[in-house]
């Protein structure tokens, strides 16, 4: 039956307007509220005695502690959810809010004065409410159809186990009242919980995205996460209403159906039709927003909770409509700002000071105890599907992660008086202990044991003929993909020497990245990692399949790195030690613009591949991209045309040898043409004009001279009869002929190659070094960039790792 007062309208405390006469026969009646000042300090009122004053600074209070938390825990590696929990207990009645601060800071005790958090309270509810939202926004439900076997069984059987024994725990710890008996559900929903936000960000912070653990894992937590809400909906309905628990269940899914096969696709016609280019017109965003509270309002009257709807509206919208700026904006304010103010105010019901050593004693116990079910349930599975007894217990630990919905749940237990202040605070510190000791667990089980060693197997020029070439390319944005497709294009993959290419798409890893899900692909070309943070996995897909079409003997197989920039090099690096990579493509940090300038895309792609230089345990290539890939077929000899002009400047080194290495493979292409500009030092010339020759020869040494004359004459000997193949050899006393020989060159090259050289030096590059305004290109990289030389051709700068036995490059393999 529905309830009689229903939308009745409520009585507020008011008081007669003294001597105020009747006005069309009603009274007047003004409601007591607390009076709010514009004059501030210059009248005689104390500013906290206002709400608004009193919420700023609540505000304030709470977003500093916040910041502060995540500053002391980033160097131990642990997740926003972490340092946000312990920051809403500290401003709690643990610490800033607890009795001995009220009494010795009297302002502390006046603002978060019991009478003066309901504002707080609200405003954190509504910054829940718009979390929840973008939680369900970015969980994609088509996930859940290509997830495995393996994952189906750790998840649901990870949510169902725990929740029993969770539910059993909260009656035998103690004896609480009657009423508070059904506390044990939101119990049970706390350990059931898996936070998949939490465990993406730990797995990014440890670099094991990408690996096997990794992926069961991700994919097991959000079934996981699923599962728990379909749990938290139950306990909501059994709870709220009482003996008419069914008619709330009925009524929630209901709705949700309506919302799903009516709601949803009205919705998705409306947004489509008022979008303006790549933007939402003020209406439409001010709609969505107004949605959120409205489906959060109709949850709430059918008996169960608004973040309910919330999570709902958020699942009927496909996770790529809306964009990528929408949902930064909407997180920045209701995620960063708003939902602080929710941990804050449940802190201030939390007294963990005021318990006894027994009681503390209880809290750990079953902090312990909590981690057993998921744990046995994770290692059962993982044994029946024949994995390790390490994996299954670090999936275990895993699991036990928890998230916002750990503690919503158990905070909706307390708002239900279903569950005492005891029982919370009880649940809250466990949720919060499982969580911070799941990071240094899994550290310490997948610990690195070693750095990215080099070996002088994983360079071009020791690559056997008949060898499989693996190559790593690394994509930050789309349009760097073109230049990219072509260099693979033309490294002449074919049926003696095939090419697997790791198409590594790096995204910057941000808090609130919960659509985070590996999915296994059954062909060569579909992604291991598909995220939603942006729409350009499928522009990738395409190009490479394209790629792949063209190259029958070229296979791809797409990937994504989501981590911060400092860290993005490990990334880069632990994949292509885990894949045996022979060669990284890494994109230069500047892009060409249409008056052939060049403009830079991000500072910090450029301190990604200076790290990724200095740790790669393989060959490094930089692609300054101007084009290339994207000219037409141009005749440079009777009756023969070639698409790709290259031209490589060999000046001598490791870096020059291993370019060179790479060039005579492109030359095999049917479409390159391919000329060879050696540098030879015309010593007579040399000796005149520098009387410290003969130091600078024997800094040069005698081994890298050798070495140089060896790969030449080898590439002289196998190109000999190769009409595609031009080799030129030209004499030079100086750095400021070698510059003026490369200007005679003109702009009749596509791709120009060239040794990065930093540790190699020579007189024919004399005076370059000084003025390098971009060090990771190398002395003549930078020179071709710079914008008084006159070609505009695409360049490939190709750096050499430093080989830890030095004496080993006197006895290379030949490249041939």
């Amino acid at each position: 039956m529905v309830n009689p007062d229903f939308l009745k309208t409520p009585e507020l405390a008011s008081y007669n307007v003294r001597g105020s006469r009747p006005v069309a026969g009603v009274e007047k009646l003004c409601y007591l509220t607390d009076t709010v000042t514009d004059n501030g300090i210059w009248e005689e009122i104390n500013p906290l005695d206002s709400k608004l004053p009193i919420f700023i600074f609540q505000l304030a209070i709470v977003l500093f502690v916040t910041r502060l938390c995540l500053l002391l825990l980033k160097p131990i590696r642990q997740p926003h959810f972490a340092a946000e929990l312990l920051a809403g207990i500290l401003v709690g009645s643990t610490a800033i809010a607890s009795e001995f601060v009220r009494k010795h800071i009297p302002a502390l005790g006046s603002i978060f004065a019991a009478s003066r958090i309901m504002m707080m309270e609200t405003v954190g509810k509504i910054g829940l409410i718009y979390h929840v939202f973008l939680i369900g926004l970015e969980m994609d439900l088509k996930a859940l159809t290509s997830v495995g076997p393996k994952a189906l069984g750790i998840g649901i059987s990870g949510a169902l186990f725990p929740f029993f024994f969770g539910a059993s725990l909260y009656t035998f710890i103690t004896e609480y009242p009657e009423n508070f008996k059904w506390g044990c559900l939101y119990w049970g929903v706390a350990l059931s919980v898996t936070g998949l936000p939490v465990i993406a960000e730990i797995f990014a912070k440890l670099k094991l995205l990408h690996s096997e653990i990794g992926r069961i894992a991700m994919s097991s937590a959000l079934v996981n996460d699923f599962s728990s809400w379909v749990l938290l909906i139950l306990s909501l309905a059994i709870t709220s209403s009482n003996s008419n628990a069914y008619l709330s269940l009925f009524s929630a899914i209901l709705f949700i159906i309506f919302s799903f096969f009516v709601i949803r696709p009205a919705l998705l016609w409306s947004i489509r039709k008022t979008r303006e280019g790549e933007d939402y017109s003020e209406a439409t965003v001010c709609t969505i927003l107004t949605m959120v509270l409205a489906f959060g309002l109709i949850t709430d009257i059918c008996g169960l909770s608004s973040v309910l709807g919330a999570f709902v509206f958020g699942l009927i919208i496909p996770p790529d409509l809306l964009g990528h700026r929408f949902v930064l904006m909407l997180q920045g304010f209701a995620s960063d700002l708003l939902l602080p103010l929710y941990y804050a105010s449940f802190g201030m019901r939390t007294h963990l000071g005021g318990f006894n050593g027994e009681d503390m004693l209880i809290m750990v116990l079953v902090s312990f105890l909590s981690f057993i079910p998921k744990i046995v349930c994770t290692i059962a599975i993982s044994y029946f599907y024949r994995m390790s007894l390490h994996e299954g217990f670090t999936l275990g630990v895993l699991m036990n992660t928890k998230g916002l919905i750990a503690v919503m749940a158990v905070s909706l237990g307390r708002d239900h008086t279903v569950m005492n202040e005891d029982g919370f605070a009880i649940m809250l510190f466990t949720v919060f202990f499982m969580t911070i000791a799941t990071s240094p667990i899994v550290n310490f089980l997948y610990r690195r044991t070693k750095k990215f060693l080099p070996s002088q197997h994983r360079v071009l020029q020791n690559l056997k003929p008949d060898a499989e070439l693996r190559i790593l390319t690394c994509i930050h944005e789309v349009q760097t993909v073109t230049g990219i497709t072509a260099l693979l294009e033309i490294s002449h993959a074919s049926r003696r020497s095939p090419i697997c290419v790791f198409a590594l798409q790096l995204m910057q890893l941000k808090k609130h990245t919960t659509a985070l899900l590996i999915v296994h692909g059954t062909g060569g070309t579909s992604s291991e990692s598909i995220s939603r943070v942006d729409g350009q996995i499928d522009q990738l897909i395409a190009a490479f399949n394209n790629l792949e079409h063209q190259s029958p003997m070229l296979s791809i197989q797409l990937l994504t790195a989501i981590s911060p920039y400092a860290t993005m090099h490990e990334d880069i690096c632990s994949l292509a030690e885990e894949k045996q990579v022979t060669l990284i493509i890494l994109p230069f940090h500047k892009r060409q613009t249409i008056h052939n300038n060049m403009e830079e895309m991000n500072p910090a792609y450029k301190d990604v591949n200076n790290n990724t230089l200095a740790t790669a345990p393989c060959t490094v290539g930089i692609l300054v991209d101007r084009g290339f890939g994207t000219f037409l077929p141009t005749k440079i000899d009777v009756g023969k045309t070639w698409r790709y002009r290259i031209v490589m400047i060999f000046i001598g080194g490791g870096d020059d040898r291993e370019a060179l290495a790479y060039a005579l493979r492109m030359a095999r292409h049917p479409k390159v043409a391919l000329t060879v500009l050696r540098f030879i030092l015309d010593e007579n010339s040399a000796q005149n004009g520098d009387a410290n020759l003969s130091l600078t020869m024997e800094a040069q040494g005698e081994a890298d001279k050798q070495a140089d004359d060896i790969l030449v004459n080898e590439f002289r000997h196998k190109v000999q009869n190769d009409v595609s193949v031009v080799y030129i050899e030209e004499k030079s006393s100086n750095g400021a002929e070698t510059v003026k020989i490369i200007r005679s060159l003109g702009q009749d090259f596509d791709l120009y190659m060239v040794g990065r050289g930093l540790r190699f030096f020579s007189p024919l590059k004399g005076g370059l070094d000084e003025w390098n305004d971009c060090p990771e290109l190398g002395s003549i990289g930078d020179l071709l960039l710079t914008s008084d030389f006159s070609s505009i051709a695409s360049i490939l700068v190709v750096h050499r790792h430093i080989e830890l036995n030095l004496e080993s490059s006197t006895q290379e393999n030949s490249i041939l």
